[in-house]
């Protein structure tokens, strides 16, 4: 097989092993000596091979981070938006409506107390939060 794709300095290495399954590699090329960078994985299925291929591929992407030259507008505009929002701007939409059924079914609302029921679903809402539990309540 032997198939090499180039990445900058970095191939896809597809080996041959003697068991006759394929290995899977990512190699650089530095001073003239080839250096496994990452083992992807091993396999004699074909179709798997190739999934261990593309697998390597984005794992090149990712260790390399070199932009991409084809950049889709909805993906820059999903990235701005989402690169503004922290974990508090972010809020679960209706817990009362969520975790107020799951609270009824399980057999909670046998416990006349609004206060126990409102703590219950934001202890369930916001898990980490004592001050969002605050809020809630």
């Amino acid at each position: 097989m032997g198939v090499q794709v180039v990445y900058l300095c970095m191939f896809i290495r597809e080996k041959r092993n003697s068991s006759g399954s394929v290995s899977v590699q990512i190699i650089s090329k530095s001073s003239g000596k080839y250096k496994v960078v990452k083992t992807i994985g091993s396999s004699s299925n074909e179709q798997e091979i190739l999934k261990l291929v593309y697998l390597g591929k984005q794992e090149i992407e990712r260790i390399s981070c070199q932009p991409k030259l084809f950049v889709s507008e909805n993906d820059t505009i999903v990235e701005r938006v989402f690169s503004v929002l922290n974990n508090a701007d972010v809020r679960t939409v209706g817990p009362e409506i969520i975790f107020g059924k799951i609270y009824d079914h399980i057999g909670f609302k046998a416990i006349q107390e609004d206060l126990f029921r409102h703590l219950v679903i934001a202890r369930l809402a916001f898990p980490l939060s004592k001050l969002k539990t605050i809020d809630y309540v």
